[in-house]
C-alpha cells in the first residue's frame, strides 16, 4: 500500500493490543467506569479475546508515523 501522506511504499504488520485488549473507534475516549459501547460514534475493530493478544493487519509509514487499516 502507497502512504497517502508521502507517497512511499508502507510496511506490512499488525496493530495489536495488549492481553485481553479490543480495538474500538469512537468520538471520544469514554472514561474508565463507562461502557465503552455506549460511547457516540461507536465502532467494534476487533472483538475482545480473553488470555489472547487482539490483533488486525495493518500497514505501517515509519517516516509520517501513520498507520492504516481496514476491519
Amino acid at each position: 500500500m502507497i502512504c497517502p501522506k508521502c507517497g512511499k511504499e508502507m510496511r506490512k504488520g499488525y496493530l495489536f493490543a495488549s492481553k485481553d485488549g479490543a480495538f474500538s473507534f469512537a468520538d471520544e475516549v469514554p472514561g474508565v467506569f463507562e461502557k465503552a459501547s455506549k460511547a457516540k460514534g461507536f465502532v467494534e475493530v476487533t472483538p475482545l479475546k480473553p488470555s489472547h493478544r487482539t490483533n488486525v493487519a495493518a500497514e505501517c509509514c515509519e517516516e509520517c508515523r501513520m498507520i492504516a487499516l481496514q476491519y
